[in-house]
């Protein structure tokens, strides 16, 4: 039958959406950078500057929205780390490669969803530059332009105007984005009644977050002072309910 798949297909199809930058190969994305790193010692323009320069060679199609595993790798000059002020700390560059590579456009839509984080650096006698790489689940992305909708307990959500299939992206009617939120904003109030009649009979907040866990949407929700600046259109609960 044509609509069957065989064995290899599954491989192939993420193969070539991870080389088109549709997707991440089974939830990891790894990307070298032919830039010199900066750390957090530098000031505004040259982090402007630095993120304006990642955004460039970014290749991705596609945004992380679950927890992620982020493991940096920098490429310096050996006898500058050890020897001369050069270089700043190992630590202090994470958050400057993170805000870079957060927001609208970006690999992620906010740091919070870093889970583990592991930075090195190697010596090397050429241009400075380093590599990332992400580990997620293997679904735990959406194709970009994505959209952050307020549900009812408060949180953004993200959404997309587009859908991954096996051949490639295709667009997503208004009519069903919509159709989507609204069986998300069904599940999450679910989950909130749940959570808020567990908490009335006693059981600790954390109880009761971890007990609503199997009736929570697997996509993660932000807060609003997450996003408010992210770059992303932001659709608060009234605007898009009464669409």
């Amino acid at each position: 039958m044509p609509d069957e798949m065989t064995m290899d297909e599954p491989f192939e199809i993420e193969a070539r959406g991870a080389a088109e930058g549709i997707n991440p190969m089974f939830g990891e994305w790894r990307q070298r950078f032919e830039i010199e790193p900066i750390s957090s010692s530098n000031l505004g323009p040259a982090r402007v500057a630095f993120k304006r320069a990642v955004r460039e060679q970014l290749r991705n199609k596609f945004v992380f929205v679950g927890e992620v595993r982020f493991t940096v790798t920098l490429f310096l000059d050996e006898q500058k780390v050890l020897e001369t002020p050069a270089y700043g700390d190992l630590d202090n560059y994470a958050k400057v490669l993170l805000d870079a590579l957060k927001g609208n456009g970006g690999l992620l839509i906010d740091d919070c969803q870093v889970q583990r984080l592991d930075i090195s650096w190697l010596g090397v006698s050429g241009q400075p530059s380093f590599e990332v790489e992400f580990r997620s689940g293997p679904d735990d992305f959406m194709p970009q332009p994505v959209k952050l909708f307020e549900m009812p307990d408060g949180l953004f959500y993200p959404l997309s105007d587009m859908a991954w299939s096996r051949n490639g992206l295709v667009p997503v009617s208004q009519e069903h984005l919509l159709a989507v939120a609204k069986s998300l904003a069904s599940l999450i109030s679910t989950k909130r009644s749940w959570r808020h009649q567990l908490r009335q009979e006693g059981l600790p907040q954390l109880g009761a977050f971890q007990l609503t866990k199997p009736i929570s949407p697997l996509v993660v929700g932000f807060h609003r002072s997450r996003v408010i600046d992210s770059g992303y259109e932001i659709l608060d609960r009234r605007s898009w309910t009464s669409a």
